[in-house]
């Protein structure tokens, strides 16, 4: 009987031990699953504040760009005190990014100066473990693909490009192949212009032939693609287009844009794109101011010594928050005065280059970042304040 029984109480504790191990393993399933729950949930909390983060950045600097107007009576009231300002001569939207640090923070301040502190405040900054920035950039600044309704703008257009791409000459970009330089250039404008033309260069001189775009139905590319005739809608759709290569699309790519800009906005602009437009409209005898070779055998440029002096004039206005050349008019008669350093006279075709600038722009890009413990979102929207209405939204 012992023997009978105690091979019983054998039995039962392998059932009870078998069942605790079971329960065990179900335990920490459950557990380990309401921590994945629980991490998920944290996180979604965390996506949203940082995404209502982001859109607290974004619309600050969207109702600032719309609301110049009001910006401006309010800058001038302070600005009397001072003596008087011309606001016209403020660029509101350099002012956005600290504005957006001030309101994240609850800290107003300027030049490394604190100006306003509300931190402590209720309602004012943002709570413990969350912030948001802004960036604003002038898509006037880039030169514009779309820019192709007539035989001038496509002549305005082809002289902006090949100045940019003649800036990388002497690299392996184009092995030194001037005529493959304008082939590019042809076909990038050949793709967003209406018509059923082919567009060539010859002797610099935009034209167009009959006959289509290519051979073979309309054939365009290696890959097989067509002609769109019909504006670019995004800056990648550049990578379609025949002879564009990855180094191509890389240097063109901060450097363009498809929105509804006008003339290139010199105080925003690139400094390759302004010197390479500069180089543009050199005459003969000044081409050798603008010679690429010369950075190949470690020497700069004569145009890289004067665009030092350009981006230095720049950023010293920039952070004033006042534009750098108030006309093209200025901006021209800048490279005159520069002369005296360089010791030569800038032969510079100052009509044609005039009407190609502009120091006003319409078109801006914001991007917002939200942050919420390590969770960020970004949203980017381009304004387009000509037709206050919004081109482009990205979350």
């Amino acid at each position: 009987m012992r023997g009978e029984f105690g091979g019983q109480r054998g039995v039962a504790l392998v059932v009870v031990l078998t069942a605790v191990a079971v329960l065990s393993v179900a335990v920490a399933e459950f557990s380990y699953n309401t921590r994945i729950h629980v991490g998920m949930t944290h996180h979604a909390q965390k996506e949203v504040q940082a995404y209502f983060a982001a859109r607290s950045g974004i619309m600050l600097a969207l109702f600032t760009l719309e609301a110049k107007e009001v910006v401006d009576k309010v800058i001038g009231m302070y600005a009397s005190f001072l003596g008087g300002m011309n606001t016209q001569q403020i660029e509101i939207w350099r002012a956005i990014e600290p504005l957006c640090a001030g309101f994240s923070s609850g800290k107003f301040s300027l030049y490394g100066m604190d100006l306003i502190d509300f931190q402590g405040l209720e309602g004012m900054g943002m709570p413990k473990g969350q912030e948001f920035s802004c960036e604003v950039g002038l898509e006037d600044g880039k030169i514009n693909l779309n820019s192709v309704s007539n035989t001038a703008d496509k002549q305005s257009l082809y002289t902006q490009l090949r100045g940019l791409f003649m800036q990388q000459f002497a690299s392996d970009m184009y092995n030194e192949n001037e005529r493959k330089v304008d082939e590019v250039i042809a076909a990038i404008i050949d793709w967003a212009d209406p018509d059923d033309n082919k567009t060539q260069i010859e002797q610099g001189i935009v034209i167009e032939s009959q006959g289509g775009a290519g051979e073979g139905g309309g054939r365009y590319s290696k890959f097989g693609y067509k002609v769109k005739n019909a504006k670019y809608d995004t800056v990648e759709e550049v990578r379609y287009v025949d002879g564009v290569t990855d180094g191509i699309y890389c240097l063109l790519k901060d450097k363009v844009t498809v929105y509804n800009t006008e003339k290139l906005n010199v105080n925003a602009a690139d400094l390759e794109v302004v010197k390479g437009l500069v180089c543009a409209h050199l005459a003969d005898a000044g081409k050798l101011l603008c010679n690429p070779q010369l950075r190949s055998s470690g020497l700069p440029a004569p145009i890289d010594i004067v665009g030092e002096y350009f981006e230095m004039c720049r950023q010293v206005k920039n952070k004033m928050f006042t534009p750098p050349f108030s006309s093209a008019k200025s901006f021209v008669s800048f490279f005159g005065k520069l002369s005296a350093f360089l010791g030569e006279e800038l032969p510079l075709d100052t009509a044609s280059l005039e009407k190609k600038v502009g120091t006003h722009g319409r078109v801006w890009r914001v991007t917002a970042t939200g942050k919420a413990g390590n969770v960020e979102r970004t949203i980017t929207a381009v304004l387009d304040t000509s037709t206050g209405k919004i081109s482009y939204w990205r979350e």
